[in-house]
C-alpha cells in the first residue's frame, strides 16, 4: 500500500517538518557565496547639537578684530584717550606749523615742522595702543580670547589690524592738519605755498613717519607686559629723544625711529643713508624680539 508523501501542514516521519518551497533560500553559485561577506549593519549617523557645532567652528577674523576694537575702548580712560588724542594731535600739529621757520622758502622747510613733531603729536593716541597691547598681559584679558581660539598668530593679526586702523586715522589727521595749517602760515610769512604741487610726497612722508612712530609704541607695549610701566617708559623716552634729536641731530638721528621720514623729507642732518639703515635695523630687531617674547609669554 503506497503511503502519501508528507506535505506542508502534515506530520512527517521522525518528527521533521519539511520546509515550504517559498521559504527555502535560493541557491547561489559558489563564487558569489565566497565573495559575499557577512551582513553589515547600517552605521548610525552622529547627531551633533547646534551648540557643539558652534563650538567646533573657527572664529572668523573679523570677529577677533571686533573684539580687539571693543578692548581698545573698553574703559572710561580708554575712551578719554581716544577722544583727546585726535585733539592733541591736531593742536600740536597746528602750533608746530605756525612756530616753524620764518622763511618757508622751500618745500622742505614747509614740511619740516610736521616731520619733527610727527613723533610727538600722536603720543596720546599711542597711549591708547599701549594700554591695549600691554594691558592684555597685565590684566590677563588675553586669556578668554586665546581660550576661544588658541592660535596666537591670528590673535596677533587681529591686534595688528587694530593698530593699522589707528595708524590710518592718525596719519589722515596729520595730513589734513598740514594741508590746512601750512598754507595759512606760509601766507602770513609772505612766501609761496609749495606743498600743493607735491601732494603725494607730503602724504608719503607723513604716512611713513606716523607708521614708524606707532610701531615704536607697539614695540614698547610688547616688550613690557605692564600698561603703567610701558606708558611711563614711552612718555619719558619719546620727548627726551625728540629733544636730543633736535639739539644734537647729527648724533641721535642714528637711533631716531623716524629717521627714514627725515631722509624722505630732506630734513635729515646727515646727508647719506647711514642713519636710515641703522635706525631701521635697530627698530626692526626690537620688533622681532618683541614678537618672539609675546609668542612665548605665559598666560598664567
Amino acid at each position: 500500500m503506497n503511503q502519501p508523501t508528507p506535505g506542508y501542514g502534515q506530520p512527517a516521519q521522525h518528527g521533521i517538518l519539511p520546509t515550504p518551497a517559498a521559504a527555502q533560500p535560493e541557491a547561489q553559485p559558489a563564487g558569489q557565496q565566497a565573495m559575499a561577506g557577512p551582513p553589515v549593519a547600517p552605521q548610525q549617523q552622529e547627531s551633533v547639537p547646534p551648540w557643539m557645532q558652534r563650538a567646533r567652528a573657527r572664529t572668523p577674523l573679523h570677529t577677533l578684530i571686533g573684539v580687539e576694537l571693543r578692548k581698545l575702548a573698553g574703559t572710561i580712560s580708554d575712551r578719554i584717550l581716544l577722544i583727546t588724542g585726535p585733539l592733541v594731535l591736531v593742536g600740536l600739529g597746528t602750533v608746530g606749523v605756525f612756530l616753524g621757520p620764518v622763511g618757508y622758502y622751500t618745500a622742505e622747510s614747509q614740511i619740516g615742522p610736521t616731520v619733527w613733531l610727527i613723533t610727538f603729536s600722536a603720543i596720546v593716541i599711542h597711549a591708547a595702543v599701549i594700554k591695549l597691547v600691554a594691558g592684555e598681559w597685565q590684566h590677563r584679558s588675553a586669556q578668554p580670547t586665546l581660550l576661544q581660539q588658541p592660535s596666537r598668530a591670528r590673535y596677533f593679526l587681529a591686534q595688528a589690524c587694530v593698530v593699522l586702523l589707528v595708524w590710518l586715522v592718525a596719519a589722515a589727521l596729520q595730513v589734513g592738519t598740514t594741508l590746512v595749517a601750512t598754507p595759512i602760515a606760509v601766507d602770513q610769512a609772505g612766501s609761496g605755498y609749495l606743498l600743493g604741487y607735491r601732494l603725494g610726497w607730503v602724504i608719503g612722508v607723513i604716512a611713513l613717519g606716523s607708521l614708524l612712530t606707532i610701531l615704536t609704541a607697539l614695540i614698547v607695549a610688547m616688550l613690557i607686559p605692564n600698561a603703567a610701566g610701558a606708558l611711563a617708559l614711552y612718555c619719558a623716552v619719546v620727548p627726551a629723544l625728540l629733544i636730543l634729536t633736535g639739539s644734537l641731530p647729527e648724533y641721535f638721528v642714528w637711533i631716531a625711529p623716524a629717521a627714514a621720514a627725515f631722509e624722505l623729507a630732506g630734513t635729515s642732518p646727515v646727508d647719506h643713508a647711514g642713519p636710515v639703515i641703522t635706525s631701521l635695523t635697530l627698530w626692526a630687531t626690537l620688533l622681532v624680539l618683541a614678537i618672539w617674547r609675546v609668542s612665548r609669554r605665559d598666560l598664567a
